[in-house]
């Protein structure tokens, strides 16, 4: 029962600010708009378009119906309370929930990594990361809104977070790797560039495969079984993605984007540069790198100026910058290696990364860079490596003023 005490407490403390932040304490969710209970609600009548009463923002008209754009993770979660309670409950619910939880799992990833990596790590080091990742992080932002586009995200990333948490420790074995492709597998039918994730845990299965001293390799085995363990999980989720879109759009392909009412800048960038292109990548690169807020002093407090567009990840949470000190090649007795556990984490950051940047939107509106959290644990995991689990004065600093900018950045959209 002690080992629980210490998660039920984060999970508690988290959920209670981020219920406060997000609903400032009035028990009213910020978010009115819902699709997913809809959406819910069709499921169980067997249905897949939403019944539409005002704001159709973002949704998807095909043939006189009205689909919502991302995949059906957040109204699967919301099924069972509406057969429970006989109706809705506010998305905000499902997003706090997720954020609490993920916290949870940063904790308990972070106990491994003390216990098999760095045995040396303290209890302060891992809490403040732990405080850095919920209150200094994009996290925050995401996890304290319930939107429809926020809580697509929430689900999906939550996913991915499990997904590197099942096979993120020193020996994985094939259930960790079977886990970890399964849990990825099924944020794509959240968010479908999630998917790309997966490249982290292939990447920890090769060097595990080939790179074992004193035994002989089987490189047949090593393939079949690879295989088997990312491609049966993968094959499913993407046969239903396929068959999502044949029960709407009657076209396996047709993910329904040309028929969006969106916004018309948005739009037209879509129609320009195409859903997915390198032309997006120098604007989404600028936003999620280099955009820097402003900071005003105005009737006497201190207000941030943002871009809606996306706002730098590593200004508004500058510990991320100590990732860049985490090599893949390093070096040992006058011999250079490829860590494995550094390489696999910088070799799904990039995978991840490069779609989310070809993708025509930056995440408009937002604070932040908010498809950065799909990438936020492994960039945190890389500055532990860097710092070898011993936190600096800078990285603490750091933390200070990213949960600082944090809150200033929220309540300016509220």
């Amino acid at each position: 029962m002690k080992q629980f005490f210490i998660p039920l407490c984060i999970f508690f403390v988290v959920f209670f600010i981020y219920f406060g932040v997000g609903s400032q304490f009035s028990f009213k969710p910020k978010w009115a708009l819902d699709y997913f209970n809809p959406l819910a609600f069709s499921l169980l009548n067997m249905r897949f378009d939403i019944p539409i009463q005002g704001d159709n923002h973002d949704l998807i008209y095909f043939h006189g119906k009205w689909y919502v754009p991302w995949g059906v993770l957040p109204a699967l979660l919301l099924i069972p309370f509406q057969l429970l309670l006989g109706r809705y409950i506010p998305e905000f619910y499902i997003t706090l929930f997720l954020g609490s939880v993920n916290v949870v799992f940063i904790y308990l990833l972070l106990l491994r990594i003390k216990k098999e990596f760095f045995p040396h790590i303290s209890r302060f080091t891992i809490l403040s990361i732990v405080i850095f990742f919920a209150f200094g992080t994009t996290h925050f932002y995401v996890g304290t809104l319930g939107s429809s586009w926020h809580v697509s995200q929430m689900v999906s990333s939550s996913l991915g977070i499990l997904g590197i948490f099942a096979v993120f420790r020193k020996h994985p074995k094939t259930i960790h790797f079977l886990l970890s492709a399964v849990f990825i597998c099924l944020a794509m039918l959240g968010r479908q560039t999630v998917i790309f994730l997966i490249s982290l845990p292939i990447s920890l299965y090769l060097f595990q495969s080939f790179y074992k001293q004193k035994e002989i390799i089987n490189k047949k085995k090593i393939v079949v079984n690879g295989l088997l363990i990312f491609g049966l999980p993968f094959i499913i989720c993407v046969s239903w993605f396929f068959y999502y879109n044949y029960l709407r759009f009657g076209d396996i392909f047709q993910t329904g984007y040309q028929y969006i009412k969106e916004d018309a800048v948005l739009s037209e960038i879509r129609k320009t540069n195409g859903m997915f292109s390198i032309r997006n990548i120098p604007t989404n690169l600028w936003y999620m790198i280099f955009e820097i807020p402003k900071f005003h002093w105005i009737n006497n407090k201190i207000t941030l100026g943002i871009n809606l567009y996306g706002n730098s990840v590593f200004f508004l949470s500058p510990p991320l910058l100590f990732s860049f000190l985490a090599l893949p090649l390093q070096k040992k007795k006058n011999a250079f290696f490829f860590n494995p556990f550094v390489t696999s984490l910088w070799i799904g950051i990039l995978i991840t990364i490069i779609p989310i940047l070809m993708y025509y939107s930056s995440g408009w509106i937002q604070f932040g860079y908010r498809y950065a959290l799909d990438i936020m644990v492994s960039l945190i995991l890389l500055s532990v490596f860097a710092l070898k689990g011993k936190l600096n004065t800078l990285y603490i600093v750091g933390i200070f003023f990213s949960i600082f900018v944090h809150v200033l950045g929220i309540y300016s959209l509220m």
